[in-house]
């Protein structure tokens, strides 16, 4: 019996429907950090941020001083990384970086009981490391690295698939 050279390969996408997943990533996340930090900045010209933020860790064990210094620190902070992942300018160190202010974060609610927040944190999360998943050269054509890097005009190759025949593989 002769065997069958056809086989079923599971195409993975090209490096256009992953850089379009990626960015698709980084505008959703980028977006949410920038608009937030920018809503902050926006509280401390009213004078309504960061005292807030502290009022609400009042009775928590964490000393008011680092909550004051956490939230003066963190506008700048989501506005930066927002505005790094919305260009895809250093994605990787960007995406590593929102991740561990998103831990921060989730310390914060974790400390006030806010379990109702977990599930959206974990959402952030995810998106997060879909973003570090899709950063690397093949992934990010679509972003300032690929442009300043020359990803985005050379491509590298992908490879290629081939079929070997049964008997050369020796089953």
């Amino acid at each position: 019996m002769e065997p069958n050279p056809e086989i079923a390969l599971r195409r993975e996408p090209g490096p256009l429907t992953r850089s379009l997943a990626a960015l698709s990533l980084r505008l959703a996340l980028g977006l949410i950090f920038l608009m937030s930090g920018l809503g902050k900045l926006e509280g401390m010209k009213s004078g309504k941020y960061p005292g807030g933020m502290v009022k609400q860790f009042e009775s928590s064990p964490l000393p008011a001083s680092q909550v004051r210094l956490f939230a003066q620190v963190l506008p700048y902070a989501e506005v930066a990384l927002g505005a790094a992942l919305l260009a895809g300018l250093f994605t990787t160190l960007a995406a590593a970086l929102s991740a561990v202010l998103l831990a921060n974060l989730l310390f914060g609610q974790a400390v006030l009981g806010h379990v109702e927040q977990y599930p959206g944190m974990l959402a952030y999360f995810l998106v997060n490391a879909g973003i570090l998943w899709l950063s690397p050269v093949t992934s990010n054509y679509l972003s300032l690295d690929g442009l300043l890097f020359g990803w985005f005009w050379a491509p590298r190759p992908e490879g290629h698939y081939r079929i070997e025949d049964a008997e050369a593989s020796g089953t």
